[in-house]
């Protein structure tokens, strides 16, 4: 059910003038029984920005925390957006970089052929983009295809029917590729 349009007065408008650099978007959608996006329009329509939102507190707290914590909690835990999260974190110059080994990129080198960006990123512990990203750095290119959304279903649909063999040879895909894309998918 929809949210019945509200009527803003200006005792909400003062509301959002005095609160609006204490509260989060989530807050103020909260305390007026509003949407994020009301909100949203109201701060636009009062030009009414966040600035100096970014306090010695709350940089040490990120600073702190940033490699123990996502953006969505370390927004959480400080009453703000994730997106004003991502940008104080680049303009504070933090990132959450995997510090690679010759060990994780000996485990790339041995398996990027076989398992998925997905799969490398489970058995790592990071992100599929920090795969894309370390495989272009090294230099390791895939040959064969990619796994549409096809392949996939038809994959689910005849891996108890068909030998690995079948399979590899109707999608046309590697044999490891097939073994480890029916354990990625969990079809044992």
């Amino acid at each position: 059910m929809a949210r019945k349009r509200r009527k803003w007065t200006d005792e909400d408008r003062q509301f959002l003038r005095d609160n609006y650099q204490n509260m989060s978007k989530n807050g103020l959608a909260e305390h007026f029984d509003s949407s994020v996006g009301a909100i949203a329009y109201q701060l636009r329509k009062l030009g009414l920005r966040r600035h100096g939102v970014w306090t010695d507190e709350r940089d040490d707290f990120l600073r702190d925390n940033y490699m123990k914590m996502t953006n969505k909690e370390l927004a959480r835990g400080l009453g703000l957006g994730s997106h004003a999260i991502g940008r104080r974190l680049r303009e504070l110059q933090l990132r959450r970089s995997k510090k690679w080994t010759s060990e994780s990129d000996q485990f790339l080198k041995d398996n990027y052929k076989i398992m998925s960006n997905s799969f490398l990123a489970k058995k790592l512990g990071v992100a599929e983009l920090a795969i894309a990203k370390r495989l272009s750095r090294i230099g390791l290119v895939r040959k064969t295809g990619k796994w549409s959304k096809r392949k996939e279903e038809f994959l689910r649909a005849n891996y108890k029917r068909l030998s690995v063999n079948e399979l590899s040879a109707e999608c046309g895909m590697p044999l490891d590729y097939i073994r480890n894309k029916i354990a990625e998918l969990g079809l044992r």
